[in-house]
């Protein structure tokens, strides 16, 4: 299945500026004579793959559509745990939690752990037991931790989401999307304890009360095959198929690949694989505007640039702006990367500048 391009892929990114703060300006969809290459073909039922550098969705599919998360469950059940207890608060495993089911660490009922030790077995091993023991604590109950799964799934803004446990087991209203899974994983990817565990290739709990050893290799297997893997988390149930939330960086670039219901062996693996493949090689940084003016094509304002500017594009569909600028070191600041200004004038607007830029943008690309 093919999924649709976004437009905004094309979006110009104003670097002089700090990240958090940085304007973003859609430009107009790619001319005939740069075709753009659909995304690869992938299993899954739907997906999204996402720039989070440059805070641009590359390319996505069906990616509202409300499914089973399996185990990616417990980015959510980490995040609201980090929230709500320190990493070396002392956690107690009950009877029930030990009791779950399907993936384990062999948890005892009565043995003490603490929390982060608790969150990377949950996080690298998927251990349900894990995810219950962890819930117990910090939300009083199971129950009342999926109250707070809810909350902070409402605060976050996803629409498509909702919790019917901490560990991501089938259960009847629990779903979320490809678009909140990345919500809710770039949300927790921005607490190192929480990075730091999935990043984690293997997990070692003391040996258990009777002497079995307790040790597994992370599930998500791009960490070891993937190039630049820094995580997040798999799944996989009856309902839910493959599931899996993929970070990666390259060239200074972090991608994020959301797959749902991929079938076949490994197939979340590859459909992951193929779609960060497809962002890192076939999108690219080029330089439009490096600091300094460039003469406007008519009138007599220049564009004036107090920082590099830059654009994330289609990689070999637009050339970049010609950069032969002139050096001002004695022009004066501005608050904005770019503006225009009348010769022998201070820069103006940020409007009049953007306006500036598109029609020269426009003349470039032959587009009236």
């Amino acid at each position: 299945m093919r999924g649709r391009f976004v437009g905004a892929v094309l979006a110009l990114i104003f670097l002089a500026l700090p990240a958090a703060a940085a304007p973003v300006l859609e430009l107009p969809p790619p001319v005939e004579a740069f075709p753009v290459p659909a995304p690869p073909e992938v299993t899954a039922r739907s997906w999204i793959l996402y720039d989070d550098t440059y805070g641009v969705t590359l390319a996505e599919y069906e990616a509202d559509a409300e499914r089973p998360m399996a185990s990616t469950t417990k980015i959510m059940t980490a995040l609201v745990a980090l929230d709500r207890a320190d990493p070396d608060d002392l956690v107690t495993v009950s009877a029930e939690a030990a009791a779950v089911g399907e993936s384990e660490i062999g948890l005892v009922p009565g043995e003490e752990f603490l929390l982060r030790t608790l969150l990377v077995a949950m996080l690298v091993r998927s251990a349900n037991d894990a995810a219950v023991a962890i819930a117990e604590y910090a939300g009083g109950s199971v129950e009342g931790f999926v109250a707070l799964m809810n909350a902070k799934a409402e605060e976050l803004g996803l629409e498509h989401t909702r919790f019917a446990n901490p560990h991501g087991l089938d259960a009847r209203g629990h779903y979320s999307s490809a678009r909140d899974l990345l919500t809710m994983a770039r949300a927790a990817m921005a607490d190192p304890e929480f990075a730091r565990a999935v990043r984690t290739r293997k997990v070692s709990l003391r040996p258990a009360p009777d002497g079995t050893e307790r040790f597994a290799d992370a599930t998500n297997l791009l960490l070891s095959t993937y190039p630049g893997a820094v995580g997040v988390k798999t799944g996989y149930t009856g309902q839910a198929g493959l599931v899996l939330v993929a970070a990666a960086e390259r060239d200074g670039r972090r991608l994020y690949a959301v797959v749902m219901g991929s079938e076949g062996p490994g197939a979340h693996f590859a459909d992951a694989s193929a779609l960060l493949d497809y962002g890192f090689d076939l999108f690219d940084v080029v330089p439009t505007v490096m600091t300094g003016s460039l003469p406007a094509p008519e009138g007599d304002h220049d564009l004036v640039t107090t920082g590099r500017l830059e654009a994330l594009v289609h990689a070999g569909t637009v050339p970049p702006v010609p950069s032969e600028t002139v050096e001002e070191p004695d022009a004066p600041a501005a608050p904005v990367p770019v503006a225009t200004a009348r010769r022998g004038q201070p820069p103006a607007g940020l409007a009049e500048a953007l306006g500036w830029f598109l029609r020269y943008w426009r003349a470039l690309m032959g587009d009236g």
